[in-house]
């Protein structure tokens, strides 16, 4: 049972850091055009400047781009790849 929901956890991590790079990428594109890039440390944070940028979001119909969805994902992963490398221990 461990094994199947550490690979389950592992997928969706590595899914929602997917989803949460393409949101970043369309995001901050549909704002800043071809320097999104200036706004790299938006994506796994939440600075004044992102804030700043985030306001545009007013002007977007896409929804605010937020870190959390990479954090979560990024914590599924680890929760997978843990509950998996337990299971194979034991």
């Amino acid at each position: 049972m461990s094994i199947r929901l550490g690979n389950l956890l592992t997928v969706l991590g590595v899914a929602a850091c997917i989803v949460a790079t393409a949101w970043w990428i369309v995001f901050f594109y549909d704002i800043l055009g071809a320097d999104f890039q200036v706004a790299r440390e938006c994506f796994y944070a939440t600075t004044n400047l992102c804030s700043l940028k985030a306001s545009a979001a007013l002007f977007s119909e896409i929804p605010e781009y937020t870190p959390k969805l990479l954090w979560a994902g990024v914590a599924m992963f680890f929760i997978g790849l843990g509950l998996r490398t337990l299971k194979f221990r034991h």
